[in-house]
């Protein structure tokens, strides 16, 4: 979420697995720039994160959060921030272990239950 809220690309990237996937059919690539369509057009941009439960089982951990995106921009902007107050559920972000290092995770899917999101 700090990569997000700083519009931090390379950051993101490098927290996210290469063979990432989710439920909507974005790839690491697609998914890294329709982030940073939707989010170029803050001016100002807070995410924070709201109780979050973490769950783990071997090199997997899943973490449930919901989310509030606050700030000013463009149309988009509003649109991002009205569509994910409206959101009931947590988004869900799986990581996986990718080596020995403590520290070494990666993204390697999104979900949220609730969101519906369609190519143009």
């Amino acid at each position: 979420m700090d990569a997000v809220e700083n519009k931090d690309w390379r950051k993101m990237a490098g927290l996210m697995a290469d063979d990432y996937s989710d439920r909507w059919g974005h790839d690491k690539a697609t998914i890294i720039d329709h982030t940073k369509q939707a989010f170029a057009q803050f001016f100002i941009l807070t995410v924070e994160s709201l109780e979050l439960h973490v769950e783990e089982a071997d090199a997997i951990d899943t973490a449930r959060v919901h989310v509030a995106i606050k700030g000013r921009g463009g149309p988009l902007a509003d649109f991002v921030m009205s569509r994910v107050a409206e959101l009931k559920e947590p988004l869900s972000f799986t990581w996986r272990q990718a080596s020995w290092k403590p520290w070494d995770w990666k993204l390697v899917r999104v979900d949220q239950p609730e969101l519906e999101i369609t190519e143009y």
